[in-house]
């Protein structure tokens, strides 16, 4: 169940720490911030990035692949992961972007869980936010929590989950909870990536396709394998446009 978060919380933890962030290969538009945010007493790290402009803004809340668990977000980038980029990237496209960082340990799936749920509560209660269109987003480990909490809230726009992993049976499960989703999907993948990447991509999109759910599902097929998502590529158009008819259009369209 989602949680609230009073307006004196958010206040009080929405405290703007010193930019360590490394430098983003996406040198354009808004510029992200490392910010410290809390949900009730549970405690959190997020790269904030605002677009420009007045708000209340879609959001979308992205999650990152086991890289950053690893090797922390510095590490991450210094071997190409680019979160810093990706979120400058969604809100130079308009959008509000809130990249958590996980602090629950390197394989503690459950609670990887637990944390994205608590940033889709606090982004839902900024005053910024447009809470009616925040959008879930996730690469690898990060698709896998992204279908865990997507397929138990009602509360989400959309889903975009990029070369899910598997997460040892995991991602498995939570397809079975397909029948209850909610929000449309885009899923995708490149056909480089490792076979249990792409079964999982099958698998997912097979449900989808069963239960009359809204998705999209792209396998590229022009290099990059599982690293074109650690950084915007050419897979980005195809992403923004799903965001912008999702997230953007109003009930006149």
């Amino acid at each position: 169940m989602p949680l609230k978060v009073s307006k004196e919380i958010l206040a009080a933890s929405f405290t703007l720490l010193s930019l360590l962030l490394p430098p983003s290969s996406y040198a354009e538009g808004p510029k992200a911030t490392l910010i410290n945010h809390q949900v009730g007493t549970q405690r959190g790290e997020a790269i904030l990035c605002r677009p420009a402009g007045k708000g209340p803004f879609p959001a979308v809340i992205y999650n990152h692949g086991l890289i950053v668990d690893l090797w922390g977000y510095e590490g991450a980038a210094l071997r190409g992961y680019d979160l810093r980029g990706i979120c400058e990237a969604l809100a130079a496209d308009g959008f509000l972007a809130f990249a958590t960082i996980r602090r629950s340990g390197r394989r503690d799936i459950p609670a990887h869980k637990e944390e994205v749920s608590r940033a889709v509560d606090y982004v839902k209660a900024l005053p910024e936010v447009d809470p009616d269109r925040v959008a879930l987003m996730g690469f690898s480990r990060g698709g896998l929590l992204t279908l865990m909490v997507g397929v138990e809230r009602e509360d989400l726009k959309a889903l975009v989950i990029l070369a899910p992993a598997p997460g040892r049976g995991l991602f498995a499960e939570a397809v079975k909870g397909v029948p209850s989703l909610k929000a449309p999907v885009l899923l995708m993948v490149e056909a480089e990536d490792e076979h249990w990447i792409l079964e999982d991509f099958e698998l997912l999109q097979e449900a989808l396709r069963r239960y009359g759910k809204e998705f999209r599902a792209i396998r590229y097929d022009r290099g990059g394998g599982h690293k074109l998502f650690w950084k915007v590529a050419y897979y980005w158009k195809d992403l923004r446009t799903f965001l912008h008819e999702e997230l953007c259009r109003t009930s006149a369209d």
